[in-house]
């Protein structure tokens, strides 16, 4: 039989090491394997019943067909709504819209800005998923180490040094996923001096907006000033402030050009979300105080696992821990480990270490090369504290 050729893009693209990770620790589990699972990006908890309550209604109310591709009038109402309360900008009802989850919205938004060898700026430590959807957009990635900063998060000089005739645009992450950093503003406003009057776009990615510790704020670009809300795509959703991963529903607010480049790519490669998941994210958005109330207990139960998490595994020998002020991650550097020996074997780099860790201590976390650091492993705290502990101990009789 022919061998059948596939695309470039595809055949050079790396799969998702958050994702693979998940899925290595769901196999050991059905052997009956008992894996204390650190490797996940998402809550822990169910979907409040007040939003699968919407969801339902709406599907036994027939609202099962196609509807616009920027979102239904309640969704936009919603959006708009959200960003002018959390973001504080106002956006017309041409300027927002929902997408297939958050990593949707990244993606058409490079799309839509990148040509083939334009320069993306990304900060390291990353999420795994940017370097790969800016080469599948056929640009280029440009990573600038930010290991050495406070909260880990980039200067101006920093970016100033990086941009060259060929960048196109800047991707931001505050809070950060791996290492829970936040930026200031700062910080924020040091990055809006060095862009201001280039013809650069910033995408900011904001999904984990809501879960802050230890007084921190958010802050998004686009509200520093008119250039910058011109400039700035702002990409949020519900995922993660709602314990809603599975919705798949990314939001996103940006200047008209921009939006309308977005939207009609949706229309050709989605098509729209489901009406009956828009009206429960649209309920989501709208934070009734019931809801801000579970809001605010799931950050309070995260910022006691952080500091269970960081105690503990402050205790491992020759490992760092960075202590978050966002999202729900523990970001650990175990370059000492690397070159060593784990029960008799050199450990490669981290992906070996991460790996092993896995198959021989049952322990599921994620290595931190695809987040552009090797040495690293990150560690989710949207576990629980039995589960935290369990992987602790386990890891330090394995490294013993």
């Amino acid at each position: 039989m022919a061998v059948l050729p596939l695309s470039n893009r595809v055949l050079n693209i790396k799969p998702s090491a958050t994702l693979g990770m998940a899925q290595a620790a769901r196999e050991l589990s059905a052997l009956g394997i008992d894996v204390a699972v650190l490797s996940a990006g998402e809550p822990d908890v169910s979907t409040p019943k007040a939003i699968c309550d919407i969801a339902k209604a709406s599907i036994d109310q027939g609202k099962t067909h196609y509807v616009p591709v920027r979102g239904t009038k309640a969704m936009v109402d919603a959006m708009r709504e959200k960003f002018s309360r959390d973001q504080k900008v106002a956006y017309a009802a041409d300027e927002v819209m929902c997408t297939v989850g958050a990593k949707s919205a990244i993606f058409l938004a490079l799309m839509a800005m990148i040509n083939e060898g334009d320069e993306v700026i990304v900060f390291a430590p990353y999420w795994v998923s940017y370097v790969e959807q800016i080469r599948l957009a056929q640009g280029l990635p440009v990573v600038v180490d930010c290991h050495d900063r406070r909260d880990m998060m980039p200067s101006g000089d920093m970016l100033k040094k990086a941009i060259t005739k060929k960048t196109k645009a800047v991707i931001l992450n505050s809070p950060n996923n791996p290492t829970g950093g936040v930026i200031t503003k700062a910080e924020l406003s040091d990055l809006a001096r060095v862009l201001e009057g280039t013809a650069i776009w910033l995408i900011s990615d904001e999904i984990y907006e809501k879960l802050l510790f230890d007084h921190h704020m958010h802050y998004s670009p686009a509200s520093l000033s008119e250039d910058m809300r011109s400039r700035t795509v702002v990409i949020s959703g519900v995922s993660k402030a709602y314990a809603m991963t599975g919705w798949r529903v990314g939001v996103v607010a940006a200047s008209k050009t921009i939006m309308a480049a977005m939207t009609d790519l949706q229309g050709q490669q989605a098509t729209c979300l489901p009406e009956f998941i828009q009206d429960a994210a649209a309920y989501a958005l709208k934070e009734n105080e019931e809801l801000r109330q579970e809001i605010a207990r799931m950050v309070g139960d995260y910022r006691d696992r952080r500091d269970f998490a960081v105690g503990l595994f402050g205790q491992l020998p020759h490992v760092k821990v960075f202590k978050p002020s966002g999202a729900f991650y523990i970001w650990t550097d175990f370059s000492y480990y690397l070159g060593k020996n784990i029960a008799s074997v050199s450990v490669k780099n981290d992906l070996d270490l991460a790996l092993r860790m896995l198959q021989e201590a049952h322990v599921a976390c994620v290595p931190g090369t695809p987040f552009g650091a090797n040495g690293f492993l990150r560690f989710s705290i949207a576990s629980k504290k039995t589960d935290i502990e369990k992987a602790k101990d386990r890891i330090a009789k394995w490294l013993a």
